[in-house]
């Protein structure tokens, strides 16, 4: 009996060796039946086949009688129960994260460091300063040019509320004199002056002749023309007076706001300055600059000192504060001189409305008085001379602007090149090729995996450039931030986004740059560009569902990297000429007429050095590389490369399952004794079961693609 016990025992370990084995064998099996069409983006899914009737299949082969005659079966194995599962959608992004990395883990790491940030790392410390300095001086020239605009008004608000008392001299004196003299009463007086001159002779005249019968007037015409007179005089006294009355109180309240404004702009600007010594953007280029990488490693193009000595220069932008002090008093000397001269010419037109009437009227000293006040007046903020205090402040504000003609000239030239620019980035998003359906029926697939997802879709940004200079260069090196970052990022930790972009460059086509070039200067047929097919790697990075806007998007983000590269060399090439916005404005200058030139480059001879001073080409596929790092939105791209892979194989991953879990149960006829084996099983806690003189037991196997 002890020998029969081994022998069952020993029969049942072979058992359970044996069917573990087959147990594993029919999932292999079952694995094995994939999906053919998603091998060619490297993934693994199971097919359309029965997995079920391949388990069956393969485990009923397993226990087929042998054909060797008066062979001993030592194992009569049955096959009681079987079950598969299978589960774990190829949509999931952890599931197709997984396969991604499994594929492209041997070789994106070495692509990466390679080739982008081999190629950056000698640029770095130079952009770095070069984003900082940009950065700061755009801030500042926003602010510059509002606070000088806001000071101009403020002058120009003086110089109308002056205008309107040019006319004012030639009715009270003309020329102006110290002394008037008098005069005959001959012809009709024109000014206060003259009519003061010829009053005496109009009192002697206007005396012979009263009392007199009308007829025997003799100075009837003389005196009606001398009351004509002065009647005009104070007339267009008050039609002066009266309307600068209501513009200096409108217009210099306005004015001394718009210096306190400016005041406050000009603090705003001290602010910025300070706060612009740190940027935590910087961490991201330290970061690159000093990684560690093996093979030769390029030389350094600069320290990015010239675009640090111009930032330096900053704190010349900003206006000493005595300077609106001294411009909000002569607005406020204005109003008191105005006051005066309206007070004195009020008491003149009082004086003259009286001499018609009266006898003895002190006119000529009310002339005197109002033309002395008028001309300190006119000296003081009309006339040009030495002691024109509108003059004088406009003089001030001119030391400070000694670059800005120059800087003006050169924003016109950036305008006009950035307007032919966006006339051509106009034309791509206008472009199609009736590829429309293909992309409705793309976003159907995209929002679906975005549902299985269960996350929220979000809408595509349009691609812009900039009309403003000082935008377009900020915008390029906000995408050089933007792009340290990411390679900053990946330096830390070699993640999923690393093996992504790599997987996405590695099977998905793009847009032919030298043809859509030749397109936009009117030369070729863009309908194949604008199809989907050619233009798949764009939609990664952008996910617009139309025929242009991912080409677009791409363009206007070449032509930002290119300028911003571009616009660092500026800020070198023109460090010299001394006005930090003078400096930004030239430096903008070259960077968009360079990042032009390294366009029509690209697309004529496929690729572009990546600046003067580093000759290491870039392609358009390169550029792309960059843009993945850019747009840093992992879980928008995965879907997005879902959607494409279901768009081309026909083969849709939401459904498609990649692990599998199956359960088997078997017997043999115990030989012997089972009622030993039962107790000897409940002994040791196992679950094998003994049932009508036959032993079971029961495996489970797991397999993921």
């Amino acid at each position: 009996m002890f020998v029969a016990i081994f022998i069952d025992y020993a029969r049942i370990a072979a058992f359970r060796v044996q069917t573990e084995r087959m147990t594993h064998a029919a999932m292999r099996s079952v694995m094995s039946a994939y999906d053919t069409s998603l091998r060619e983006y490297g993934l693994f899914a199971y097919g359309d086949s029965s997995g079920e009737a391949t388990m069956a299949k393969v485990l009923n082969d397993s226990v087929k009688p042998s054909a060797v005659k008066d062979r001993f079966p030592v194992l009569d194995i049955q096959w009681d129960t079987t079950s598969l599962r299978m589960e774990r959608e190829l949509g999931r992004y952890d599931i197709f994260n997984r396969q991604i990395q499994e594929d492209m883990k041997y070789r994106a790491p070495v692509d990466f460091v390679l080739e982008v940030i081999d190629r950056f790392k000698p640029m770095s410390e130079e952009l770095k300063e070069a984003a900082h300095t940009v950065d700061l001086l755009k801030k500042l020239q926003k602010l510059y040019d509002k606070r000088e605009k806001l000071l101009d008004e403020a002058i120009d608000s003086q110089v109308k509320s002056a205008d309107q008392v040019a006319r004012l001299p030639d009715l009270i004196m003309k020329p102006p004199a110290q002394a008037i003299y008098d005069e005959m009463l001959e012809e009709t007086p024109k000014t206060a002056a003259e009519a003061a001159s010829r009053y005496g002779d109009y009192l002697s005249k206007k005396q012979a002749d009263e009392g007199l019968p009308f007829i025997e007037q003799q100075y009837i015409v003389e005196l009606g023309r001398y009351r004509t007179g002065v009647n005009s005089i104070v007339t267009g006294i008050s039609m002066i007076i009266q309307p600068a009355l209501q513009t200096h109180q409108t217009r210099l309240v306005e004015a001394e706001a718009k210096i306190e404004e400016a005041r406050q702009i000009n603090e705003e600007m001290k602010r910025v300055i300070a706060e612009g010594e740190n940027r935590a953007e910087n961490v991201s280029y330290d970061d690159v600059g000093n990684s560690s990488l093996p093979g030769a490693a390029l030389e350094k193009t600069g320290s990015g000192s010239e675009a640090k000595s111009t930032r330096s220069l900053a704190s010349e932008l900003v206006r000493e504060d005595a300077l609106f002090d001294r411009l909000k008093s002569r607005v406020t000397s204005q109003n008191t001189e105005f006051a005066n001269v309206r007070k004195d010419s009020m008491e003149l037109n009082t004086q003259l409305r009286s001499v018609t009437g009266e006898w003895g009227v002190p006119i000529k000293p009310a002339v005197r008085q109002a033309s002395q006040t008028t001309e300190r007046y006119m000296n003081s903020y009309e006339r040009t001379g030495p002691s024109n205090l509108i003059t004088q402040s406009k003089q001030e504000l001119e030391n400070g602007r000694g670059s800005d003609a120059q800087r003006k000239a050169n924003d016109k030239q950036s305008k006009g090149k950035l307007q032919e620019m966006k006339r051509l980035l106009t034309r791509i998003e206008k472009g199609s090729s009736g590829a429309q359906q293909a992309f409705k029926q793309l976003e159907q697939y995209y929002d679906a995996n975005i549902a299985l997802n269960e996350k929220s879709s979000e809408q595509a940004e349009k691609a812009e450039i900039s009309s403003d200079p000082y935008d377009s260069g900020g915008n390029a090196m906000k995408g050089m931030d933007q792009l340290f970052g990411g390679m900053s990022g990946l330096l830390a930790s070699l993640g999923d986004e690393l093996f992504q972009n790599e997987y996405a460059l590695a099977y998905f086509n793009s847009m032919d740059f030298g043809q859509l070039f030749s397109w936009t200067e009117g030369d070729g047929d863009g309908g194949d560009m604008f199809k989907l097919e050619n233009q798949e790697l764009e939609y990664i990075i952008y996910g617009f569902h139309n025929s242009s806007g991912n080409i677009a998007a791409a363009y206007a983000e070449i032509f930002g990297m290119r300028l911003a590269i571009r616009t660092a060399e500026g800020l070198a090439e023109n460090s010299k000429l001394g006005n930090p916005l003078l400096v930004l404005s030239a430096a903008i200058l070259y960077g968009i007429t360079h990042a032009i030139e390294d366009m029509m480059k690209l697309a004529k001879e496929g690729s572009v050095e990546l600046s003067k001073y580093i000759k290491v080409k870039l392609t358009y596929r390169d550029h792309l590389r960059l843009f993945l790092l850019m747009h840093s939105n992992n879980e928008r791209k995965m879907s997005r490369m879902l959607a494409l892979i279901r768009m081309n194989t026909g083969v849709n991953p939401d459904e498609k399952l990649t692990y599998a879990s199956g359960q088997m149960r078997s017997s043999i006829k115990l030989w012997f004794l089972p009622g030993v084996v039962r107790s000897i099983g409940a002994a040791m806690g196992s679950a094998d079961q003994v049932q009508d003189g036959r032993f079971f037991i029961e495996h489970k196997a797991d397999y993921s693609y």
